[in-house]
This record gives C-alpha cells, structure tokens and sequence, in this order.
C-alpha cells in the first residue's frame, strides 16, 4: 500500500508539471544599452542631408576564425549590418541614402585625406565595422526537465565622414545581446539546432544603441548645397522638393574659406566660411533625388558666374 502511494506521487508531480510547462518560451532580444525602437528625429529640421552608407568590415574573431574559412559568413554579417543601419536611418524619413556597396578601401587617414577621389555624391559617408561577435549556448538538465538557452553577442563601430575634406567628425560604439531559450519535459517541448536570426538580432541591438546619437550629429551639422548656374538673375541650385526645400524658403550664400593643411595629420582643413548673399526659392524644378533642381533669386548681397566654384548654401 505504502509503495502504491509513493508511485501515485510520483505521477501526480510528473502530470503537474507536464500541465505548467510551456513548450517554448518566446524569443527575446536584449539590447545592453537602452535604445529606442524607432530614432527620435528633430521635428523642426526638415531639409534632408545626402548620406552614403559604406560596406562593414567584419574584425571579430569569429568572422576571421579558420574555421570558416571559405564560407559566407563574414560577408552575410557585413550586408546584415550594412541593411540593418541602412533601414533604421530610412525609418527617420530625413535623408536621402546612398549604399555604397562597393569595397571602398578608406579606413585609413591617408586613405581618407584623398576621399575626393572617389566621387561620392553624398555630404557625410558612414563606415562601419563589427568588431566583435560571439556566440553561446548553454542549459540545464534536470530530473525529468531540460533547458537551453542560446546568445549572441556583437559589438560595431560607426563613424561619420565629412566627404568635402576626409574628416572623421563623429565615432561611437555600442553592444548588444540578443537570447532565445527552449527546454523539454520527459522529452517532450521544443528542441532545436543554434538560433541563426540571433546574429542579426545581436547586431541590430548594437546598431540600436548608437544610432540616436548619430542621427542627432547629423540632424544639427548645418545642411549644404551649391550653386550650380547663374543666368542673369536665374540662379540654379542643387536640391528640391525631395530634399525638402519649397517655395519662398531663403538661405545664405557663403564664399569658401581658404584650404590649408594641418603640418600634423597632413589633411587639409577649410577655414570658415564668409556670408556674401542671401538667396530665396521661387520654385522646384522636378527631378530624381540626385538630380532635381530649384530656381532663385538673389535678395540681398551680390555674386557673380564667375564666383560658382568657390560657393556654397546653407541654412545656418
């Protein structure tokens, strides 16, 4: 009899817990640094900035580990964090995007001090990097239950470069952890082989906590465009409708500061600029996004044709 209610026990707690269990605990992404799931822009900065997005380099070990050697996995994870950056600044509606998907080698000074060279038609390039990822797994085994819990773990670089003169203006760092756990009972539940979208879910957090304090470099750099033609009193400028300028706007007109080079880091350096003229849009002339034009007249100061080349507009 003593026996008989022993194993009566023994079921009763086995069936109490096969009640309580749920089978798979649902997926959750933990970003180390707290983060906002969609940027918070400035509402009052409308004019949007060009922007190209270069390719990541991947430096972590896992990447350049022998032991994937010959697979795709390094270049999976570059274009994952490339399209991740690309999306969160496009969810901001304020710039227009350029991907440079191409392997441009500039991450050195000197590379960076000759970025004219390669003709980028943006006002600011991002590099990137991932400079750490890692992976683990780990569980429980108990009496009748067992648990698995796997992460992933990255850590990027970004840094933001002034494409008129090669200058790094902005850099910053941030990690992330993304987790997902699984577990049986009497072999019953969900079991299953390493979680792959926790690499991706790793580098968006990473991404996710650095991307406010880029966007906020971005939205308050003052906005640049160029004169492009003069015809008597027709001025033409670069930029429209798509990039936010509109009928009857005004800005200013700056003559170039004078280059010179810095005898440390051999870069040259622009001086400031001098406000010669204010100018006013009377309209837009459509186009695509690189290629639309405005129309406007001069209402205070003067320049000449002759004066193009050595101008710039801003808003500031």
């Amino acid at each position: 009899m003593k026996q008989c209610l022993i194993v009566l026990a023994v079921c009763f707690a086995i069936l109490a817990g096969c009640a309580s269990y749920q089978s798979e605990k649902p997926q959750k992404t933990l970003a180390i640094t707290p983060t906002t799931s969609t940027p918070v822009v400035d509402e009052a900065i409308s004019l949007k900035k060009k922007v190209a997005i270069g390719k990541f380099t991947n430096e972590s070990r896992l990447a350049n580990s022998f032991l994937n050697e010959g697979s795709d996995t390094r270049d999976k994870m570059s274009k994952a964090a490339t399209d991740i950056l690309t999306a969160k600044l496009a969810m901001t509606k304020r710039y227009i995007l350029i991907e440079r998907q191409d392997d441009m080698a500039v991450s050195t000074e000197q590379q960076i001090s000759n970025i004219q060279s390669y003709n980028i038609p943006a006002d600011y390039l991002i590099l990137g990097s991932i400079s750490e990822f890692g992976r683990n797994t780990s569980g429980n085994v108990g009496l009748i239950d067992r648990t698995k819990k796997q992460s992933a773990y990255a850590k990027v670089t970004l840094r933001l470069v002034d494409t008129r003169n090669g200058m790094i203006i902005f850099g910053e760092e941030g990690s992330g952890e993304a987790f997902s756990e699984t577990g049986t009972v009497l072999g019953m539940g969900s079991q299953a082989g390493f979680d792959e979208t926790l690499t991706d879910k790793a580098i968006d957090a990473a991404i996710g906590s650095v991307i406010q304090n880029l966007i906020n470099k971005l939205s308050h750099d003052p906005w640049r465009s160029y004169v492009l033609s003069m015809e008597g009193s027709q001025i033409y400028i670069a930029g429209g409708e798509k990039q936010g300028i509109k009928a009857g706007d005004t800005f200013k007109v700056y003559q170039r500061g004078k280059q010179v080079i810095n005898p440390q880091t051999k870069i040259p350096v622009e001086l400031p600029g001098t406000q010669i003229a204010t100018i006013k849009i009377v309209n837009t002339i459509p186009g695509e996004e690189l290629t639309e034009l405005s129309l406007a007249e001069v209402i205070q100061g003067t320049f000449s044709a002759g004066d193009i080349a050595n101008l710039y507009i801003s808003d500031k």
